[in-house]
């Protein structure tokens, strides 16, 4: 069996079924918060139903819907999770964000890349695959997941953690770049918290009190004399797979009124961290730029507290799955498929703790993810799939 020209003959006929598909999820509202991925989810049922593929639904609270199904019952199994939920649409649309429009081979849309776009692409793949199920060697396992958008605790970290999960590999359609890159490591996640604790007095009386603010604000100056031409990066550690580490000052709470001198002040920081570091090399920055603000009697006392870590991972080029993709790409377009690593995170990071190997493979999304206008254009859709389909059959081959 020829299952390139198969694919492709399969997504040529079916695009139109693709464009209806995703102008059916986009009018779904799923904004995060608050979610109500159940919206999104009837719509990919519905669509499953049509091409007799069971699914299964799971929920860690009310309209926080997870969809499951599984398609060939062969080995290795490969876990497709895709989103459904969507950040805000904010400020600057030029049409309704829940209403697509398609004009010159581009659907706009809140979502049409983060994460819908993709979604209709595994979903016309699964389609395929059911019908050549008794040819295929290997088993897609397709998850519409929510919560990704703030933090995936109510979606693939609810799934793992009831261990419905059940996958040798997993392939992320969530990195907004073509098929020509793929992201085989993330950065680790650090957010902290540092407060500066003064003393209280009224702002009349300046010597009596010591204002916490000005803390902060030495502190503050110290991590930017850490920037490099003020981008936010925080210094090259040599890793090639990624950009610099970075840092980010994320919120600043202080005060209470006009006429008081503060006596706490709260610095929100995220740190994106390479493999080449670690937690406690960070984690030794900020707090010794925190003593020395203390050093200098501008604060009492301070606290640092860790909010959030996750860690950073990589995927050898010799994984299997790496491979396939590699392949695949080389196969289809005589061109080298990139790897590159994250600064941001997607759900491979809680996949790969859980020892499923995972790499990010998506849409080309021209960095729409998150922008209003948001827009993907049409090829899109076909040329993942067949990319996506093909890997996946090379790698259970």
């Amino acid at each position: 069996m020829n299952w390139k020209n198969e694919l492709e003959l399969w997504f040529g006929q079916h695009e139109q079924e693709g464009i209806d598909l995703l102008c059916d999820l986009v009018k779904k509202d799923t904004t995060n918060p608050p979610g109500n991925e159940y919206l999104a989810t009837e719509v990919v049922k519905s669509f499953l139903k049509k091409y007799d593929i069971k699914s299964e639904t799971y929920e860690a609270e009310p309209g926080r819907t997870n969809l499951l199904a599984k398609v060939g019952t062969g080995s290795p199994t490969v876990f497709l999770p895709v989103h459904t939920d969507v950040v805000p649409a904010g400020n600057g649309w030029l049409t309704n964000p829940f209403e697509p429009t398609i004009k010159d081979d581009y659907i706009f849309g809140r979502g049409v890349t983060d994460d819908k776009g993709p979604l209709v692409s595994v979903l016309l793949l699964a389609a395929f695959l059911k019908k050549f199920e008794n040819e295929f060697k290997g088993s897609i396992l397709v998850g519409a997941v929510a919560d990704e958008e703030c933090g995936s605790e109510l979606g693939v970290s609810y799934l793992l953690e009831k261990g419905v999960i059940k996958a040798d590999y997993a392939i992320v359609p969530d990195t907004g770049s073509s098929i020509f890159a793929a992201s085989t490591g993330e950065k680790a996640m650090l957010q902290m918290k540092v407060k500066f604790k003064g003393k209280q007095a009224h702002a009349s009386t300046p010597e009596k009190g010591l204002s916490a603010i000005w803390a902060a604000n030495d502190f503050l100056n110290g991590i930017q004399s850490l920037f490099k031409n003020e981008t936010g990066y925080i210094g090259d550690d040599g890793d090639i797979l990624f950009s610099p580490s970075t840092i980010n000052i994320g919120k600043l709470s202080a005060g209470t009124a006009y006429n008081i001198i503060p006596n706490e002040c709260e610095i929100f920081i995220d740190i994106r961290y390479t493999p080449n570091t670690t937690k406690e090399n960070v984690t030794k920055i900020i707090r010794q730029l925190a003593v020395e603000v203390q050093n200098k009697g501008l604060c009492l006392d301070f606290e640092i507290t860790e909010e959030e870590h996750m860690l950073p991972f990589v995927i050898s080029e010799n994984n299997p799955v790496v491979n396939a993709l590699k392949n695949t790409v080389m196969e289809l377009t005589g061109k080298e498929i990139s790897f590159f690593g994250m600064g941001g995170t997607t759900v491979c990071k809680q996949l790969v703790e859980k020892g499923i190997p995972a790499v990010g493979f998506s849409q080309d999304g021209e960095g729409q993810a998150h922008m209003a206008n948001e827009r993907l254009k049409l090829s899109e859709i076909g040329l993942f799939g067949l990319a996506l389909g093909l890997s996946i059959i090379n790698l259970t081959n």
